[in-house]
């Protein structure tokens, strides 16, 4: 069986060094530790024309955008792999909220990120734009340490599609 390419025609990647990164967190939730990290879509270009971001989902042509995630623990080790990771995007109000992936930590853990054949794609395909929100986030088992989204060797990479959104009548 082969296995289909990433998408193309990727023009951007979000990382923590992208303008549109905000922060890292880790959150508590009924025990459960979450850790991850936040980026903020841009609003209006200097002309006033908003942006569009676009994680490509898969077809019958490709497996669809990238998604690289590597969360080390306050410990120094590898997330868990039974950590979920999940990239989402929704509109600043929590409305238009799109999954693009939610998968074991240990399908990352277990490949080589670098190999485009072997990395990790959207699962689902999310429009953002202006006062948008993506989160990735890995939730580890209640006991397990801590994620540390502000280790060196902690990271997320997000390919996609960066449009200046332009209408005209």
């Amino acid at each position: 069986m082969t296995l289909l390419p990433l998408y193309p025609d990727a023009n951007y990647k979000l990382t923590r060094e992208s303008p549109e990164f905000q922060r890292e967190f880790v959150e508590d939730r009924e025990g459960v530790q979450v850790g991850g990290w936040e980026l903020r879509l841009p609003g209006r270009g200097p002309d006033g024309v908003p942006y569009q971001f676009i994680f490509v989902g898969p077809t019958s042509e490709h497996r669809g955008s990238a998604i690289r995630v590597s969360m080390l623990t306050q410990g120094g080790e590898q997330a868990p792999g039974d950590a979920m990771v999940k990239v989402e995007s929704f509109y600043k109000t929590g409305s238009e909220q799109v999954t693009m992936l939610e998968t074991p930590y240990r399908s990352f853990a277990a490949i080589d990120q670098n190999d485009p054949d072997a990395t990790l794609t959207a699962q689902a395909r999310a429009e953002a734009g202006e006062d948008y929100i993506v989160r990735i986030e890995v939730a580890v088992p209640p006991g397990a340490p801590a994620p540390d989204p502000w280790h060196d060797e902690s990271y997320f990479e997000l390919e996609c599609v960066k449009l200046w959104w332009n209408e005209t009548a």
